[in-house]
């Protein structure tokens, strides 16, 4: 598995094309609604706030945080896939926003930036797609200023039996087919339901952002524990 995740993004560089509108439909639209619950816990700063969203992707969850909080400033979106990426500079330059955001190439485990520069961190479903978990924590500790927060969206697994046998359903029969067919790619969508089965969440991820140094961490399930929101202080 790990040697597929350190090529994931060449996944994400065939299936760019589709991809939104894939997530739309899949979700039945509640990706948004995660995306959104975010906001919530940003830093209600009066100065303007450094945003880096890793695996950045489209941009879904950048533009998002630009949008309904005005004290992000300034964004930089990171991600391996340059197809993803250009899509995501095309929507940039649609909303007007080329000018509050830089995307460029990065890796999560090996963050290109200086430590301390930023306020904000966030991930939203890529985490899992990373081989080293712990390293890429431990880069998002390492780049966030004194007080910053790291807020990371990810899928998890419901704990409620009937509901979890309901999912693993969907994700293993329904999912992958539909999302091959949909993205012209025979096993995109196989491999990210694989990853979702297989990742840890709750308690076992909060104990990993623990050793990576952050504090305050909490974790919040969304719709029944689909997904999970993290979020760790440094």
């Amino acid at each position: 598995m790990n040697d597929t995740k350190a090529t994931s993004y060449l996944i994400f560089d065939r299936i760019s094309h589709s991809y939104d509108r894939i997530n739309r439909l899949l979700s039945f639209g509640i990706d948004i609604y995660w995306r959104f619950k975010l906001l919530k816990y940003v830093p209600k700063k009066k100065t303007p706030l450094k945003l880096v969203d890793l695996a950045t992707g489209t941009g879904d969850q950048l533009f998002s945080l630009l949008k309904y909080r005005k004290n992000i400033m300034h964004a930089i979106g990171l991600d391996l896939s340059t197809n993803m990426l250009s899509v995501a500079k095309k929507k940039a330059k649609k909303r007007d926003l080329s000018h509050r955001t830089v995307f460029e190439d990065g890796d999560a485990q090996n963050i290109p930036l200086n430590p301390n520069c930023a306020d904000l961190v966030t991930m939203s479903f890529g985490i899992r797609n990373v081989p080293d978990t712990v390293k890429c924590i431990q880069e998002m500790h390492r780049i966030l200023e004194t007080g910053g927060k790291s807020l990371i969206l990810e899928f998890s697994l419901p704990t409620n039996k009937l509901i979890k046998s309901l999912y693993l359903f969907y994700l293993r029969k329904i999912l992958p087919p539909i999302g091959n067919l949909l993205s012209k790619d025979s096993s995109a969508y196989t491999y990210l339901n694989q990853t979702i089965e297989t990742f840890p969440y709750g308690e076992d991820f909060l104990e990993l952002m623990r050793q990576a140094g952050f504090k305050k961490v909490e974790a919040k399930p969304l719709t029944f524990g689909i997904a999970t929101l993290y979020i760790g202080e440094k």
